[in-house]
């Protein structure tokens, strides 16, 4: 079809010319008023090429017996696309610089040249690069399948919430509340709660009269459901943190690496990056190793991991830094070279529940702790509160902030509670009673203070999360 402009000095007389020009099934995409006229799009159908006319198209590709096959996908195609560009951009970068197998942070003169020995030879010959740019190639495709698989997982949890919450709705409803519990009661339908934690909230409150009370026994519910002995934090011995992509695993290797170097001397501790092929992820590890002082390095394999192991073997402490894609594969490597190793799981403490899932769903890997980060950017924690309700695994350090000081080493999970419960929609002060509306501005008084006194700390310059 084609698209036709006609003017005329109003809408009948711009019908009547259509109709005469085109025919009475002409049709009429939109009418509007330009320069005093009346502007009249109408669409028409195209006349049939003739075969003179339609020469010229006969002689090019597009009747070609080939092109004749079903025409893929457009998701196909733009992974086709998206793959020969991040190829050719690879290529141009490898040919101007080699990445060697092994790679050292920038350290003092003296130490630089005893562990240049220690490593052997890196080649820069154009297999390697090669090989590197297929690594680095394979790693974006590991990672676009698991962003895939992680969204349809969202959806799926996502689905199977809607479903129990449709259960769950007219058992609710026939629930009888005090009228002063119905604010709470829809503040607690309306937060991000798992259907079966919101269902045992909802059940524990039907028993008083007033929000006060209700919020307390809130408070203590959750305080003893999520209560357990704490782990201890990683300052010896050989530890693996994992977790999923942009959980802040490298920045707190680099808080216990710090926190290690002040007890033992920066000299008995050491970082390493295995299997990272993210961009700029060394070059974070190297800075973040910098501030404390520690040696870090780098193994693209596990052969070279081994070796470090072997000539590093007298450090108090060694930190293993993996990538979030083909965790559990990492994590079986490096128990292969290193059966006593310690692996513990770094998660966002706002981690929905898909992701939490297919963090531990895996019972091959045994998780000596969990470390929670993002302390201060979690305001629905609700997931992770239900999956410390379900699960007996230790929390050993957490974090909050973006410096590398900023390592909470005695955790407490009653204050994890405590902020999923003052961010639940009923804030207000009018609606609030008296009791809770001064509990509320003694926490908001002491996060103040706590802000305020901050300030005269002694900062250490750190980098955003991972």
């Amino acid at each position: 079809m084609e698209l036709k402009r006609i003017l005329a000095r109003d809408a009948r007389s711009a019908n009547e010319k259509a109709v005469a020009q085109y025919g009475p099934d002409v049709m009429v995409i939109s009418t509007s008023q330009v320069n005093g006229l009346t502007e009249l799009i109408v669409a028409v159908d195209l006349a049939p090429l003739t075969p003179e006319e339609a020469e010229p198209f006969l002689k090019t590709d597009f009747v070609r017996p080939h092109s004749l096959k079903p025409t893929p996908k457009f998701d196909v195609l733009l992974g086709q696309t998206l793959e020969h560009n991040k190829r050719s951009s690879r290529e141009r970068q490898a040919t101007q610089v080699a990445k060697p197998l092994v790679e050292m942070s920038a350290t003092p003169a003296p130490r630089m040249a005893t562990q240049a020995k220690s490593l052997p030879h890196t080649s820069t010959k154009p297999g390697v690069e090669a090989s590197e740019v297929a690594k680095a190639q394979e790693h974006d495709s590991l990672r676009g399948k698991e962003i895939v698989a992680l969204v349809r997982e969202e959806l799926a949890s996502l689905r199977r919430e809607f479903k129990l919450g449709q259960q769950m709705a007219a058992w609710q409803g026939n629930m009888p509340l005090p009228p002063a519990l119905n604010p709470l009661r829809d503040a607690l339908n309306d937060a991000p709660i798992p259907v079966a934690l919101r269902a045992l909230l909802i059940d524990s409150i039907k028993d008083h009269d007033n929000l006060a009370d209700a919020m307390g026994a809130l408070h203590r519910q959750l305080s003893h459901a999520v209560e357990q002995e704490q782990a201890e934090t990683p300052l010896t011995g050989m530890h693996v943190l994992a977790g999923p992509s942009g959980a802040g695993k490298s920045l707190m290797v680099a808080r216990l690496a710090q926190s290690a170097a002040v007890q033992h001397g920066c000299e008995q501790v050491m970082v390493i990056s295995f299997q990272d092929q993210r961009a700029g992820a060394w070059n974070q590890t190297q800075l973040l190793s910098a501030q404390s002082g520690v040696d870090c390095f780098r193994a693209t394999s596990a052969a070279t991991l081994k070796l470090l192991l072997e000539e590093h073997a007298g450090r108090r402490l060694v930190l293993i830094d993996i990538p979030g894609v083909q965790m559990n594969e990492r994590l079986a490597d490096i128990r292969a070279i290193q059966a006593g190793v310690q692996c513990h799981a770094v998660v966002p403490a706002d981690a929905s529940a898909a992701t939490l899932r297919r963090v531990f769903e895996n019972t091959d890997n045994p998780w000596a702790s969990l470390m929670l980060s993002k302390l201060d950017e979690a305001s629905q924690p609700w997931a992770l509160l239900q999956f410390l309700t379900e699960k007996t695994l230790g929390v050993s350090v957490a974090s909050r902030g973006e410096r590398t000081a900023d390592l909470v080493q005695d955790v407490v999970l009653s204050d994890l509670v405590q902020r999923a419960l003052e961010h639940l929609p009923l804030t207000s002060p009018e609606v609030m009673p008296t009791a809770a509306r001064d509990a509320a501005l003694n926490n908001l008084a002491a996060s103040k203070l706590s802000q305020i006194a901050a300030r005269f700390q002694p900062e250490t310059t750190g980098l955003s999360h991972e």
